[in-house]
């Protein structure tokens, strides 16, 4: 049953992807749907062949628990498919971004806001390496050091992900050839900084996946025009971000010996290690722990409402609520906890918790489906305009969909936006002024000629 429920969930995938070939193939909607049958098919599929291997405590879960959260994908994926039928007749055509050379004005404000950022990005990151320690950073031994560390450091670690907003704004933005070679030397080396000295993919990966974004806009490309040499590099992409997780399992010395340890270890280890460590695994594992073990329909919604209140300041709500995947880790596993260690949760799961097996995976999958293609219209019809310049970002955002609960998201949608708005504001506010000074220099006294 479960190969029946992952195929399905597969093939709905596919008739949402057909119906979006017209849209590009890094559009919300589309990475949506592509996601969602990954998420919801690897799992599943991989397991009747390989032993996972994980400190997850789902070896032993029943069939039907495996079964009952491949249905719930199935609704999601359902779902999705649903807000894009519902969305396509007003969806305008994709077409290039570059059709409709930027204004002035334009211009000025994506100078602004990716300078902006990168500068208010890279002085709150800088308080937070200040305060973590450069020992716990690129600690070898222990990787849950930082994050134990970064307790109630969050504004201060959010600022590399604005450095990474800023050179994905600076690339698609109306600046000098110049800035971006600056910018494009500034992504390279946070790159670096996460890969090769904290051992962070997330940054490289936003990075990456940022670019090739802005380069489909550029393009027109469409999902139809797909060929199979570009599905293949995807998913040379996707072997290298899941290999990147094991090798950093084993990498204790210089880079050359995690190599070299990786080449000892025996295939059934490796593959067991492979699927049980994979990020398209842990979202549906921590739905079956979800489905096993919770209530159905339990949180009547809660988790949506705190979502709310996740993302203000302590300063304003001192006791605002704890994120599901702070709850979920505190409560089955308190040792990966305490270390500052986590899981990835599942949307999907969340959806389960909150309204139950049918209801909530549909109403999530539609939500999510009607933002995402929101999100993609107006990107097309403004190819200008503040969405179409996040664009890249949110594909990053919507990669990692399936494994954060809505207050995760939402947060960080809010930490990037609300600095985004203050710095469009003050761009409109200081070239209302300069634009102002000729007129007023050619009048007099008064308000007439001079």
């Amino acid at each position: 049953m479960r190969w029946i429920l992952a195929l399905a969930c597969i093939g709905v995938c596919a008739l949402g992807l057909w119906i979006a070939r017209r849209r590009s193939p890094l559009d919300p909607l589309v990475l949506a749907l592509g996601c969602t049958a990954l998420a919801g098919s690897f799992y599943p599929i991989a397991t009747a062949f390989v032993t996972p291997l994980t400190w997850r405590g789902v070896q032993h879960l029943p069939e039907e628990t495996v079964v009952e959260t491949a249905r719930c994908y199935l609704v999601f994926a359902v779902g999705l498919v649903l807000a894009l039928v519902a969305s396509r007749r007003a969806a305008p055509r994709p077409g290039a971004s570059g059709s409709t050379p930027p204004s002035a004005r334009v211009a000025w404000r994506d100078r602004c806001v990716a300078w902006g950022l990168f500068a208010a990005g890279s002085a709150l990151y800088c308080v937070y390496v200040a305060r973590v320690g450069l020992g716990a950073l690129l600690s070898r031994h222990d990787f849950a050091e930082k994050y134990l560390e970064s307790a109630g450091l969050g504004p201060w670690l959010f600022g590399l992900n604005l450095v990474v907003c800023a050179c994905l704004w600076a690339e698609g933005g109306a600046l000098r050839r110049s800035e971006r070679a600056l910018f494009r030397a500034a992504g390279l080396a946070v790159a670096l900084w996460a890969l090769a000295f904290i051992a962070v993919r997330t940054y490289a990966v936003a990075l990456a996946l940022g670019y090739a974004c802005i380069h489909v806009q550029r393009s027109g490309f469409a999902l139809r025009a797909l060929r199979v040499r570009w599905v293949a590099l995807a998913l040379v992409g996707l072997v290298a971000v899941e290999g990147f997780s094991i090798l950093r399992g084993v990498w204790r010395g210089s880079l050359g010996e995690a190599v070299a340890a990786l080449g000892g270890v025996e295939t059934e280890v490796a593959l067991g290690g492979m699927v049980g460590g994979s990020e398209l695994a842990h979202p549906f594992m921590t739905a079956m722990e979800i489905v096993r073990y919770e209530r159905a329909g339990e949180l009547a919604g809660s988790s949506v409402r705190d979502a709310a209140l996740v993302v203000l300041p302590l300063a304003v709500v001192a006791e605002r609520p704890k994120t599901l995947s702070q709850t979920f880790v505190e409560r089955y596993y308190p040792d990966v906890a305490a270390r500052g260690g986590g899981t990835a949760l599942s949307l999907v799961g969340e959806a389960w918790w909150n309204f139950g097996p049918t209801w909530g995976p549909l109403l999530f999958g539609l939500a999510v489906g009607l933002v995402a293609c929101r999100l993609g219209s107006r990107a097309r019809v403004a190819p200008h305009g503040v969405v179409a310049r996040l664009l890249p970002y949110v594909a990053y955002l919507t990669l990692l969909l399936h494994r954060s609960p809505i207050a995760v998201t939402a947060k960080q949608a809010v930490s990037l936006l609300v600095p985004i708005v203050a710095l469009c504001v003050v761009a409109q506010l200081t070239w209302s002024a300069l634009a102002s000074r000729p007129r007023r220099r050619a009048l007099g006294v008064g308000g007439t000629p001079a």
